[in-house]
Order: structure tokens, then sequence, then C-alpha cells
């Protein structure tokens, strides 16, 4: 949506960029927050007053937490989370109704990317706090990253910002192939454990133009400020870089 008076931040970056490594340390900071799902469940149960049920939850031992966490928390909360969303946000389902069209590949795994950052969305805003600016992860730009990278060159991104919530303050963390390509082989976790790929370059590289893409259409969007950060060497030097853009960005 072009205007929004729930203005957040979005992080974008291919994997192993170390857009989340820089987004975890960012929300660190208690001027930012993550919306991270624990700690917003943690803040609406304290502020309907139910603190004892959150600390009987907390108490639990950590296989009962999680179980009790999808059967008696997750569930009911994630619905009403979209059904709060949709009340704000009602073509929001032709934009998974898109993604799903435009992906050749994953369609229903697109779609259901962009619900669960509806979700996540939701319970951002509706638990930050005056003194904190809201930042995502895995929101809808990402979102609409994952559909071209599915093979949706089709999808229309003026129409799907047009249907989604678009951050004031898109943040693309960027580092060079190789370097991406290294990071996710160390770590041991890559795109071809999640997806079957036949060359893993080639994956990236489609990756890194669906990122390009996105940002493009951003730069040329008047109600998004798009902030370039390169994280080739140390992380602090990419999490100080993305402070002082957002303390200079004209939102706070």
């Amino acid at each position: 949506m072009r205007s929004t008076d729930r203005s957040h931040v979005e992080f974008l970056g291919p994997p192993g960029a170390g857009k989340s490594a820089v987004h975890r340390r960012l929300t660190s900071n208690p001027q930012y927050y993550g919306g991270i799902y624990e700690d917003g469940l943690e803040r609406l149960i304290l502020d309907t007053d139910d603190g004892p049920a959150w600390l009987a939850y907390r108490l639990l031992p950590s296989h009962l937490r999680s179980y009790a966490e999808t059967l008696v928390l997750q569930h009911p909360l994630r619905k009403r989370l979209f059904s709060e969303f949709l009340l704000e946000q009602p073509s929001f389902p032709d934009a998974m109704v898109g993604a799903r069209q435009a992906a050749s590949r994953e369609p229903d795994q697109a779609a259901s990317l962009l619900r669960d950052a509806a979700e996540r969305y939701q319970l951002g805003i509706e638990t930050v706090r005056p003194d904190e600016r809201f930042c995502m992860d895995e929101g809808f730009m990402m979102g609409a990253v994952s559909v071209l990278w599915r093979g949706g060159d089709r999808l229309s991104l003026e129409a799907y910002f047009d249907r989604v919530p678009t951050p004031e303050t898109l943040v693309y963390v960027t580092a060079p192939t190789a370097v991406c390509l290294r990071r996710q082989h160390n770590r041991k976790k890559s795109l071809a454990d999640r997806h079957e790929v036949a060359r893993m370059n080639d994956a990236q590289e489609r990756h890194e133009r669906a990122c390009s893409r996105v940002v493009e259409a951003a730069e040329a969007d008047d109600s998004i400020t798009v902030v370039r950060v390169s994280n080739q060497g140390a992380l602090e030097d990419a999490v100080s870089a993305v402070d002082r853009a957002l303390r200079t960005d004209g939102c706070e």
C-alpha cells in the first residue's frame, strides 16, 4: 500500500549476504524491535494482564512448552492476526493469488510465505512500542523475491506493492556471490538444502537478480527509501551502517 500510518523497516538480501545476521544484531538494540514471535507473544499476554498465564507457560519444560505453544497459543493467535490484518488490508488476498499464479515452481509455498509475512507484520505492529522502530527480517519485499525466484517473472511488482503494506525503509544487504556461497557452505545451510537446485551458482545468481528487481522497483516508488549496505567485512560495520542510515532517514 502506498500510504500507511504504520511505518516499518524491512530487510532484503540474497542467501549468504548476512541479512538475518544484520537484522538480529541491530534488533538487539532496544531502539529497534524485530517482532520475533516469542517476544511478540509475551508482549501480547502481558498487555492483556495475563501475566500468570505467561509465567506458567515459561515454567514448562522445553518440550512441553513447544507443544503448548503450537496447540494452545500459536494456531489461534496466527488465525486472529491474519484476520485482523485482512480487515486493514482487504486487497491482500489478491497478492497471494497473484503470487501463486505467477510462480512456476512451488506456487503454494510462495503464497504461504506471504501469509506468514502478514501474520508477523500484524504481530509486530500490535506489539511495537512508541520508542521503537519495527524492523522485519522476512517481510513483504522478501515475499516478492521468493515469487520471482520461483519463476514468477510475470509478477507485476507495481500491482503487488499496491496490495501489501510497503516499508517506509528497505535495507538491502549485499555481498559478492562468492562470499555468499562460501558463507552458506561454512554454515552448512544453503539454497540446495531447502530447494531442488541443479547448480548452486545459478540458483544464487537467480536469487540475486530477483533481489535487484525488487530493489529497483522500490527505488522507483517515492514512498520507499532504499538503504544499500555491503556486508563483506565485520558484521558490526554493516550493523553500524544500517543504524546510521535509519537515524538519518527522517523517520525518527
